[in-house]
């Protein structure tokens, strides 16, 4: 193999490896290219990411799925998220478990009509003693249910024509076409085969420097209190080659300080939570940091607490700064505002949940704003 051939096999395995972490589901009809390039270095991935971190990856004609397992109790969570904004909540899951159990119904073939759908959903509910609500609020959640599942491939919507029509189709009703091999697929093992709910969750035994390498490749930032001694221990040792894995592997950069690790992506776009971004909250997330490290005025490489009273009037005088700008309902009501913040400043890394306010992590002064110098006539 030429040299100019090897490099170009090392950098479609790297993009189609980014790809399939950004979108753990991909499918021949949403995603041609990122799939088709999975597909051509499918070995080399299965490999990579068995070994490195304890993922397993499915690739079958129609689609590809990375199975990950699960991450260690101090990594931020991550949500689904709701097309329309917001996080799925406990309700929001209940009713995603139940389409998807529902879509895969003993005797349904890959066409399901919506009103059958939704018997489906109702009967399993009544028969596990699950109380689902009546009306708007249904709706709405089993929209959104179908709208996650639409955007991972598993159901699209389906014109069958006017010879075509079902017997148990209401005239005009949308029918539902299902990849029934990817819905088996959703979950990382069969449920039904676990002792209870907190098992699907719970993490496997790891090596040390797998559990880091998950960590470092997961997370904007693995802070160095969060490591257990065996896998402090591997960053520290280790540093030079974990540092080439990581480029290798992903085209991330491994920056270490005293505070933490951090493996971060030049390129700005291996994420699913893009920060600094658009909308309210990311907005109202950059400038409170700001606001934040300005009051404290903190130690460099040291954390911050900041307790809810001063949360509460910071961002106060952040919306009326912004009033004009930022959503209404934001405007009206700065506890919601503030909760979407800390959420999202969690689920970044960049501070921690406290009895009382927040612990603002160090590396979130890296977004404090700076004002660049004009050079002098």
């Amino acid at each position: 193999m030429s040299t100019g051939t090897a490099v170009q096999d090392a950098a479609g395995r790297r993009d189609a490896a980014r790809a399939l972490l950004q979108r753990p589901i991909l499918t021949a009809t949403h995603d041609p290219d990122n799939f088709d390039l999975v597909r051509r270095h499918s070995a080399a991935l299965r490999a990579m990411f068995a070994d490195r971190l304890g993922y397993t990856l499915i690739v079958e004609t129609e689609f590809a799925r990375l199975v990950k397992a699960p991450l260690d109790a101090a990594a931020p969570l991550r949500p689904l998220h709701r097309t329309t904004g917001g996080d799925f909540g406990a309700v929001g899951y209940t009713y995603l478990a139940l389409t998807a159990a529902a879509l895969l119904a003993p005797g349904r073939g890959d066409q399901i009509p919506m009103s059958v759908l939704v018997d489906q959903i109702r009967a399993d509910a009544a028969a596990q003693g699950i109380e689902i609500a009546d009306g708007l609020s249904e709706r709405r959640h089993l929209v959104a249910a179908l709208q996650a599942l639409m955007e991972w491939g598993v159901v699209g919507e389906t014109d069958l024509g006017e010879d075509q029509d079902r017997e148990d189709r209401e005239e005009g009703e949308p029918v539902l076409t299902v990849c029934r091999s990817l819905l088996r697929h959703l979950t990382a093992f069969a449920l039904h085969d676990l002792p209870g709910p907190s098992a699907a969750i719970a993490a496997r035994p790891e090596t040390p420097r797998r559990r880091l390498y998950r960590r470092l490749v997961e997370d904007p930032f693995t802070a160095r209190d969060d490591l257990d001694p065996e896998a402090l221990d591997v960053l520290i040792r280790e540093r030079a080659d974990l540092a080439r894995r990581l480029d290798e592997d992903f085209g991330l950069v491994l920056e270490v300080r005293t505070e933490g690790a951090l493996a971060y992506d030049p390129d700005g776009s291996l994420t699913d939570v893009p920060f600094p971004g658009p909308g309210t909250v990311n907005q109202a997330a950059l400038l409170l940091i700001s606001e934040l490290v300005d009051i404290a005025d903190p130690v460099p490489g040291s954390a911050v607490h900041v307790d809810t009273d001063t949360l509460q009037n910071t961002l106060s005088d952040l919306v009326a700064a912004h009033a004009r700008s930022w959503r209404g309902e934001y405007v009206r009501d700065v506890t919601a505002l503030r909760r979407d913040v800390t959420a999202l400043l969690v689920r970044l890394g960049l501070a921690r949940a406290h009895d009382d306010g927040l612990l603002l992590a160090a590396p979130a002064a890296r977004y404090r704003p700076t004002i660049a110098e004009s050079p002098q006539p």
